[in-house]
């Protein structure tokens, strides 16, 4: 069967054929000798571009001609980043409100490390309640502050160690910095809403050079304003049957609707007077959560702030210190709690109370990191040694909650209930917590020896560090007391790890050049070497290729070996346990079940392969190629209580109970397939300026899981929210004073259900394309002018039954692949005083 091509493959393929004639006709340039950096993926300084893993660098100058205002913005524009935003858009889940979360490779966020001038970042204690989505939340890291990203799109344990799974993205900041820069930009929807402010300022004296020392400071002020769903057509209601989707209207209506006896909502029973435009097709009384309070694209104000020293001690010695500070406040705004109440004859309905007023969770989060360490040279050997401390604390404060028993004193369907009495019932939930790592680290590097084809070189390093992570909800959380909200469970949990690496680079020939490295990790729980080797041949100055294999690995995190566990009564129909207990098959057998949190829990074990071919001819054209395939075995996940009993997981308490655990198990795998490729030509002449076009593509082969032991693989490529491919193709013309780039994010589509093995005749969500244009000006002294579009046609996202349909998602209208916000101006100006 043929399968059409998306648009964007076909442009990246005829862009590709016209770049390569064009390379073949176009005349040699110099090279360029480069100085010996240090680049993500190795700990050996370089002076080659090109190594034998693949990396991504995404500049200053490119994060610039994105137009993006925030992190989150940027990581949309990197094809080989994944997207799930339920953070930014309003999702419903104030825990994760306002966060940014990376995910890569079709695997989850836990699997990739996020590092800060290569160093760990804390995470984020409050992004997930489960634990599972132990994360660093990016926001907090201010986008000004960046100098360039840079993504090892490869296994990264054997140097970085735990959670380079699917891969490692750096961010790096300016390093030093002479003269003082303001700042100052203002963007704002197409619909008048949307509005961002921002403002910032940079400072630096000194020369290394001349003066011994350098300090650089830098303060950035961000604010946004929401942009809610009433105000967009998708979103303004939750009845979606006017795009073909179903009637998502909550049955929690303020006029309540009666429920029998197994608590199902009874058509047309209704505790007060239905309005007619609320009542649904099934009878039932509805409530449009989407038409008033919600929002689409979440507030947020952040100030960050960055201080950075250098000092040169002797002539082979330098300090250094590093302090980065962020804040960021957001906002998320409920409806009334919703909940099951009696009447006054104590019958039970399903209804919303009102009078009590929209729930307010005020999300503050607040990130400190600070190191200082020395570097220096030992004759032929450098060396560096670090300390620091990153701590992330994340407060929640709730407002307008009322306890079970407060509810109760109350008419849950009048708006006439004594107000005072209303006010006085009120509780004010609140949960904080806090994640802090503590490291040390020192690294040597240097040449063993001489061979024919270049200096061996090496680096060896060690690491200790301590994690800890303190979760607290107030006491009626804890207690399960709160209408509207789930019982949260406290945590308080800590580790000390520590690690050993060794890393070589081998020139076997002028053309051949290898890497091996090799990374031992001890946690009190389980230890973990994980090694790595890869090689670039050189067949021309023109082409190489590259080859990679890499076993990487998953701590569980604190919250999953250390959390909460909870147990409920249940009924088993399993032969299994029948004849466990001499009971006949198909026998009924009544017990608990547990799970929760599991101290036995072993890491998540990850092999990556890599596949590369590199093409830089002369004439400005450079093309790379990367096929990849990561396969992972003992993920962490919750077994169904089949799967328990079949793994032997039941047992017989004191009292003589049947008790089965369903506690969280490493016992699923996953398979994922995909390739990578980038193009890239460059064009000039002294009168028409210089042009740059580039591709970006990534294109996934295979996205499989295993639940278990003997189960089948599951196909989980083009399901809900996980597009086959995704692609960039940029212009950019520069001419004189001007820069102009415009830009086309393209992103597939997806069979519209989030079960895998997709039916044949399951609907199909569109591909989605949007373009953004970028000017930059520097045509007036020290001043330099950005201004852009984003969302230049003003392209809607495609709807999606399955985003409609279930609260586990946004109920948005469509996946949390886009924004609703429509298109965007703004104008960034920045001045630099002499």
């Amino acid at each position: 069967m043929s399968r059409r091509t998306p648009p964007s493959a076909r442009c990246t393929a005829l862009v590709g054929s016209a770049l390569l004639s064009l390379a073949a006709g176009a005349q040699a340039q110099d090279a360029q000798k480069l100085e010996r950096v240090e680049v993500t993926g190795s700990a050996i300084k370089r002076s080659q571009v090109e190594g034998p893993v693949p990396v991504q660098v995404v500049t200053r100058k490119d994060i610039e001609r994105t137009g993006a205002s925030t992190i989150n913005e940027l990581m949309k524009s990197i094809v080989s980043l994944d997207i799930f935003d339920d953070g930014e858009l309003s999702s419903g889940t104030p825990v994760g409100s306002g966060t940014a979360i990376v995910f890569m490779r079709g695997l989850a966020e836990t699997n990739v490390l996020v590092l800060l001038n290569g160093r760990r970042l804390p995470i984020n204690a409050l992004y997930d309640s489960s634990g599972a989505g132990a994360a660093v939340d990016v926001n907090s890291i201010p986008l000004a502050a960046i100098e360039r990203v840079e993504i090892l799109k490869d296994g990264g344990s054997a140097i970085y160690g735990a959670d380079a799974v699917a891969g490692v993205v750096n961010f790096i900041t300016r390093k030093s910095y002479t003269g003082f820069e303001l700042r100052a930009g203002y963007g704002i929807s197409s619909r008048g809403d949307g509005e961002e402010r921002k403002a910032g300022l940079a400072a630096g004296f000194g020369s290394l050079a001349a003066d011994g020392y350098n300090v650089f400071a830098g303060l950035d002020l961000f604010k946004r304003d929401p942009i809610q769903r009433s105000d967009r057509d998708m979103s303004s209601s939750a009845d979606f049957r006017r795009f073909g989707g179903p009637d998502s209207r909550s049955v929690f209506a303020p006029t309540g609707n009666y429920v029998d006896a197994d608590f199902i909502p009874i058509p047309g029973a209704y505790v007060r007077p239905c309005p007619p435009a609320q009542i649904g097709a099934d009878g039932l009384c509805r409530y449009d959560f989407n038409a008033s309070l919600l929002s689409a694209y979440n507030g947020a104000e952040r100030l960050s702030g960055m201080l950075l020293g250098t000092v040169q001690l002797t002539p082979g010695l330098q300090g250094f210190a590093e302090v980065l500070a962020s804040r960021s406040r957001d906002t998320f705004v409920g409806h009334p709690a919703p909940d099951y109440f009696l009447d006054g004859n104590g019958d039970f309905f399903v209804g919303r109370f009102m009078q009590g007023g929209p729930r307010l969770t005020q999300r503050t989060a607040n990130l400190l990191q600070l190191s200082t360490g020395l570097e220096g040279t030992l004759g032929e050997v450098e060396w560096k040694v670090d300390v620091g401390q990153g701590r992330s604390r994340v407060v929640n404060d709730d407002r307008n909650y009322f306890t079970y028993a407060g509810v109760d004193q109350l008419d849950a369907t009048s708006l006439t209930n004594d107000p005072a009495l209303v006010e006085s019932l009120k509780v004010r939930p609140r949960r904080a917590g806090e994640s802090k790592i503590l490291f040390a680290n020192g690294k040597l590097t240097g040449e063993l020896l001489q061979m024919p084809a270049g200096p061996l070189a090496y680096a060896v390093g060690t690491s200790v560090w301590k994690e800890s992570i303190v979760d607290t909800p107030d006491a009626l959380s804890q207690a399960g007391e709160i209408v509207g909200s789930i019982q949260q469970a406290a945590v308080d949990a800590e580790r000390k790890a520590y690690a050993f690496f060794t890393e070589l680079n081998v020139p076997v020939t002028p053309q051949l050049e290898g890497q091996v490295a090799l990374r031992y990790d001890h946690y009190p729980n389980a230890s973990k070497t994980s090694p790595k080797v890869a090689a670039r041949y050189l067949f021309t100055p023109a082409f190489s290729t590259r080859v990679s294999y890499s076993e990487s690995f998953r701590m569980p995190s604190l919250k999953q070996l250390y959390g909460a566990r909870e147990s409920g009564a249940a009924d088993f129909s399993n032969d299994t346990l029948c004849a466990a207990f001499g009971q006949p098959a198909g026998c009924t057998l009544s017990g608990f079940f547990a799970n929760g949190s599991n101290p036995r829990l072993q890491p998540e074990k990850g092999r990556t392969y890599n596949l590369g071919f590199v093409l830089s001819p002369d004439g400005g054209f450079n093309a790379s190629l990367d096929v990849w395939q990561i396969k992972v075995a003992d993920q962490i996940n919750t077994p169904t209580i089949d799967q328990a009993i079949a793994a032997g997981k039941f047992a017989q308490d004191a009292q003589g109970r049947i008790v089965v655990d369903t506690d969280l198990q490493n016992f699923s795998k996953a398979r994922v397939q995909g390739l990578d490729l980038q193009l890239e030509q460059r064009l000039g002449s002294a009168g028409a300026g210089s042009f740059t076009l580039r591709n970006d593509t990534t294109y996934y082969l295979k996205q499989e899981r295993q639940d278990g032991p003997g189960q089948p693989w599951q196909d989980l490529k083009e399901t809900y929210a996980a597009p086959k491919w995704r692609n960039l193709f940029s212009v950019t013309w520069e001419l004189a004073t001007w820069a102009n780039t415009l830009a086309l994010r393209s992103t597939g589509g997806f069979y519209d259900t989030d079960e895998p093995d997709p039916a044949p005749g399951t609907r199909k969500v569109a591909s989605h394309h949007e373009v953004d244009w970028v000017s930059g000006f520097t045509g007036l002294q020290n001043l330099r002018l950005d201004f852009g579009i984003r969302n230049l046609f003003d392209r809607m996202p495609p709807f999606s039954v399955t985003n409609a349909s279930d609260g586990r998602y946004s109920q948005l209208g469509f996946a949390e692949l886009y924004t609703n916000r429509g298109r965007f101006f703004f104008l960034n100006a920045s001045y630099q005083f002499n």
